[in-house]
């Protein structure tokens, strides 16, 4: 059953308002505020503005579970802001390969330069619409529609319908409907070399293509500073033999740390943060991962 709605009025409460009513459940037990949230979350349906914790106004969808996150909480992936928070400084670069809507790449704007790679064109003009809500934020930020990859050329994209719009992968085999077919190049194509002297965070979310393009990266490992850190999203199920390969090319080069991450309301609402965890073996599920230089 849907939440019952008296008037158009009740789909459109602001944020803030949504944003209080999440807080007022945060004393419950987990299950019982994502609960509510859940069932209350379907008769959302009007995008609307939403500001996050830091500051930036963001037009959000709460069809979309990325957007619906910032508008109850102001946040998207907790642990993973606090790492960009905690790694920039001015004068760094931060590189965003997946920017989706642009959340990420406006956090780390905050402190430092950042290069936002989004291949998705739907997915792209939704973060340059956000940039242009923040000019401030945009002034350090550099937008770029274009896949990265191993090699320069085309690939196509496939998406999963308008719940999630960050699971578009390069991926046939995950079986989503071809959604565009988009211009592909390396990293190190894409970055100027004085981008490149002062990458110091990488950021990568791009549903499957992480093993192409960290191999990539470590092919070309002296490149790039000894100061790098990279964080990402690792989906060993697309094939675990390669990921596995992969893994212990980053034992080489970096430690690994597991990063906590949850996705459910009820995570949201009792979400505290932790220290963490370094990876001895390769992990077998989706993970998102810290990597330091060793």
């Amino acid at each position: 059953m849907r939440p019952h709605r008296d008037s158009e009025e009740q789909d459109i409460r602001s944020p803030m308002d949504l944003r209080k009513f999440a807080d007022a459940l945060r004393p419950l037990p987990g299950w019982i505020g994502g609960g509510i949230l859940d069932w209350y979350q379907l008769g959302l349906r009007k995008p609307r503005d939403a500001t996050t914790y830091y500051g930036a106004t963001i037009h959000c969808d709460p069809v979309d579970s990325i957007q619906r996150s910032i508008i109850y909480y102001g946040v998207w992936e907790p642990a993973i802001s606090r790492i960009i928070e905690n790694s920039l400084a001015p004068g760094d670069l931060f590189v965003d390969i997946g920017a989706n809507i642009g959340y990420d790449a406006m956090l780390a704007a905050t402190r430092a330069d950042v290069v936002a790679i989004e291949a998705a064109p739907h997915i792209y003009r939704k973060m340059l619409r956000n940039l242009e809500i923040n000019r401030d934020l945009a002034d350090h930020i550099r937008p770029v529609n274009v896949a990265v990859s191993d090699h320069a050329g085309e690939l196509d994209l496939y998406d999963f319908g308008p719940r999630n719009i960050g699971a578009t992968t390069t991926l046939p085999s995950r079986k989503g409907k071809k959604c565009a077919t988009v211009a592909a190049a390396p990293l190190l194509d894409i970055l100027s070399p004085e981008e490149l002297a002062r990458v110091r965070l990488i950021k990568m979310d791009v549903e499957g293509a992480e093993t192409t393009i960290l191999n990539d990266i470590f092919d070309h490992i002296d490149a790039f500073p000894e100061n790098m850190s990279i964080i990402f999203e690792a989906n060993p199920e697309d094939d675990q033999a390669a990921f596995d390969v992969m893994f212990k090319r980053i034992q080489q080069n970096f430690a690994a740390y597991e990063v906590e991450n949850g996705y459910s309301n009820a995570w949201y609402l009792k979400w505290k943060g932790g220290p963490l965890n370094e990876l001895q073996t390769a992990p077998k599920r989706r993970t998102d991962i810290l990597l330091t230089r060793a």
